[in-house]
């Protein structure tokens, strides 16, 4: 699978996916703790036809969210009309199985809130999950925190998955998950997952720690980037992790963001994603690398060397996940040392914006370096 698959294939897999209808990808763990009436872990049953409203009985294992009283008993859900709207209008439509549910009350009946956005099969509108005991490491008490519950309850069910997962738990994977800001996400997912002896669950786990921020985890990743190319949905968390969100600007961190990119053994993708975070932060210690990347034959690679060796010098702020819906980090400062009049005119970033004066950038760029490196402390 070519890189471009690596980067896009989480985003694809959330945006259509034949047999699951029209996703627009995995709704908000906060939009659904706020939302949900009663959140519960439950099995279920009945059967009702497609094209049709419906019901479907669920036995509660276990309630996160609502009143205790409903463990061990069954609560009635109403399915509206046209769900699942894949399946041929009169199709007998069983049971999907045991799972975290998100259940909004409505008059006098229940109404199912789907996990992910748009129309789904039922299967993708709830969690996958055994409705037997939690894994004890997720355990919790009744007085914790309802983010602490869910985040317990859904890094139960990753982990013991022990493998592939669910398509709705992939979105989770690109920081949705991150948004409960539990210590459970951290301390008994992350750093557990990051050690399993599987190789996707590693994946997974190491991801979510680069999106902390943590460079110990980056530079572990690194060092089995080949191997990880043999789980490409994984891969592409892992390599997003690393392009959007790894903005650790310590001496280490750039260091070793710098040493993977500039390495020509680890994988291009991977180098590629690294690069563009390194090119992101706009530090000085991140220059030596960047100038660097314009010597190498990959074109991508030399683009994130132009783009951010001309972030730095016209004085622009870090580029974060955070920033970029607005732009942030394309708002010019009233002062930046080394910004002139031929550093605004040769700035540039990403492939898109390069090519059409690739030459012609790379050769401003590695006139610049070479006369501002020694004032740069190089």
């Amino acid at each position: 699978m070519n890189r471009m698959s690596l980067l896009a294939i989480v985003g694809l897999l959330l945006a259509m996916s034949p047999g699951y209808g029209s996703l627009g990808g995995a709704r908000s763990l906060l939009d659904l703790e706020q939302n949900a009436d009663l959140i519960v872990v439950a099995t279920a049953s009945g059967t009702f036809q497609a094209g049709s409203a419906g019901e479907i009985s669920l036995q509660v294992a276990r309630v996160v969210k609502g009143d205790p009283a409903l463990a061990g008993s069954v609560v009635v859900v109403s399915v509206a009309s046209g769900t699942p709207n894949t399946l041929p209008a009169g199709a007998t439509i069983a049971p999907p199985g045991s799972g975290l549910w998100f259940l909004q009350h409505s008059v006098s009946v229940w109404l199912l809130l789907p996990v992910v956005q748009g129309s789904a099969q039922l299967n993708m509108a709830f969690f996958p999950e055994s409705a037997g005991p939690i894994l004890s490491v997720y355990a919790y008490s009744p007085a914790a925190a309802l983010s602490d519950k869910i985040a317990s309850e859904i890094c139960s069910a990753v982990e013991g998955a022990n493998g592939s997962l669910p398509l709705q738990f992939y979105g989770l994977q690109n920081g949705l998950l991150d948004q409960l800001n539990s210590p459970v996400i951290v301390l008994h997912y992350q750093q557990r997952m990051s050690t399993s002896s599987s190789a996707q669950q590693q994946i997974l786990g190491l991801s979510g720690l680069i999106r902390e921020g943590n460079g110990t985890a980056l530079a572990a990743a690194a060092q089995a980037a080949s191997a990880f190319e043999a789980y490409p949905a994984e891969n592409g968390i892992l390599l997003r992790s690393i392009r959007d969100y790894f903005r650790a600007a310590d001496a280490g961190s750039i260091a070793t963001l710098g040493q993977i990119a500039v390495s020509s053994a680890n994988p291009t993708a991977f180098r590629e994603a690294d690069a563009h975070a390194l090119a992101a932060i706009h530090s000085v210690a991140s220059l030596s690398y960047l100038a660097t990347l314009l010597e190498d034959p990959d074109t991508t690679l030399q683009a994130e060397g132009i783009g951010g060796l001309g972030a730095f010098a016209n004085g622009l702020p870090a580029q974060t996940s955070a920033g970029g819906p607005s732009l942030a980090y394309l708002q010019l400062p009233a002062n930046a040392p080394y910004r002139t009049a031929d550093t605004l005119a040769n700035f540039a970033l990403g492939s898109s914006a390069t090519q059409q004066n690739q030459a012609s950038y790379l050769s401003f760029w590695k006139q610049w370096w070479t006369e501002e490196r020694t004032a740069l402390g190089f």
